[in-house]
């Protein structure tokens, strides 16, 4: 059997292409065939080595879309050739978390393009209940989106909306625009989405959500302006900023509640005063449980993205040009949602 090839992340912005042994699958496990690995912002973080805890050498890429390739013994029937998309985290399997079905949070928790061996290769090993069957109706360009689709599901999940909220929406990216779906999906009305791009502004009004230059505006005028002066029921951080965390805490109504989606710094200073004395609630958002990634699947699956074009979704890129796919997604001259590498 030939050798399959990887791009490991040898130092930071430095990727190596090489080649080795196809992985054989242990008990319980499932090789897959990856044919889509999306970049994300922490993805980003690695790459550049100012990830909190995590660095080089690494084989990164959390956002796997591929295909059963190979079963290891013990597994329970999932055929070959499925379409399946991976759930990343691996907890211990015994804490309090674990036994409540939420890995993401073990203290122990590892996950796939972290710790564990990712999808900038042309094979990953991957244990069988960490896979999740996509169905024929999700498109199949559109299969790689499900993981960060995922994040925007929890996200509101974590923010309690009820029909009928206002809320904003701070970035513009694909954890931006997919938290902004999800929310008006839920039941939320006359969302409004602040991005200083104006190709990410026009995705987004493409899908009918309303949007403002960050650049121009601040989020306190547009949220007085266009939703009430006393300000958003939900601000849906999804920068990753000190700055528009406090933006976002600030633009709530006395009541509302601030969620931090994007990656936060480890170090964030709070206006004390506009978190308590607003009767305000700061609401944190750390990856997804399993449903939530069916979840956001299922949506997909019924039109979700329907009205843009799959160029507009997703750039591809080879396992050659992964060093361009990272420079793509992190300097702002990419022309999707997501930059993604077909190994």
């Amino acid at each position: 059997m030939a050798d399959g090839r990887y791009a490991m992340l040898e130092a930071p912005r430095h990727f190596a292409v090489g080649s080795g042994s196809i992985p054989v699958p242990g008990t319980g496990e499932v090789r897959v065939r990856v044919h889509d690995c999306g970049v994300c912002g922490s993805d980003l973080k690695m790459w550049a080595g100012t990830h909190a805890f995590l660095r080089p050498p690494l084989l990164i890429g959390h956002e796997i879309y591929g295909t059963v390739d190979e079963l290891g013994a013990g597994t329970n029937g999932i055929g070959i050739d499925t379409p399946v998309v991976v759930f990343p985290a691996v907890g211990c399997g015994a804490c309090f978390h674990c036994l409540r079905l939420q890995p993401q949070l073990c203290a122990d928790m590892r996950f796939f393009g972290g710790q564990l061996p990712g999808g900038l290769a042309e094979h990953v090993l991957i244990p069988e209940e960490n896979l999740i069957v996509v169905p024929d109706a999700v498109p199949e360009h559109q299969r790689v989106l499900i993981e960060p689709l995922g994040v925007g599901v929890h996200a509101v999940g974590r923010a309690q909306v009820e029909p009928g909220e206002r809320a904003v929406v701070l970035g513009g990216g694909a954890i931006g625009l997919f938290t902004a779906l999800v929310a008006r999906a839920r039941g939320l009305e006359g969302i409004i989405l602040g991005e200083p791009s104006a190709a990410r502004r026009s995705r987004a009004e493409a899908l009918g959500l309303e949007t403002f230059d960050t650049s121009i505006t601040s989020i306190a005028d547009a949220v007085s302006d266009r939703i009430r002066p006393e300000g958003a029921d939900i601000v849906f951080e999804c920068v990753g900023s000190e700055a528009t965390i406090n933006a976002s805490l600030a633009a709530t109504r006395k009541g509302g509640r601030a969620v931090v989606v994007g990656n936060a710094p480890a170090t964030v200073q709070i206006d004390g005063l506009t978190l308590q004395r607003g009767d305000r609630s700061l609401v944190g958002v750390l990856m997804y449980d399993k449903g939530d990634l069916v979840e956001g699947m299922n949506m997909l699956a019924d039109g979700l993205l329907g009205a843009l074009p799959e160029d507009a979704l997703v750039e591809a890129f080879s396992l050659d040009d992964v060093g361009a796919a990272f420079a793509a997604a992190k300097d702002g001259t990419l022309g999707a949602v997501r930059a993604v590498v077909r190994p």
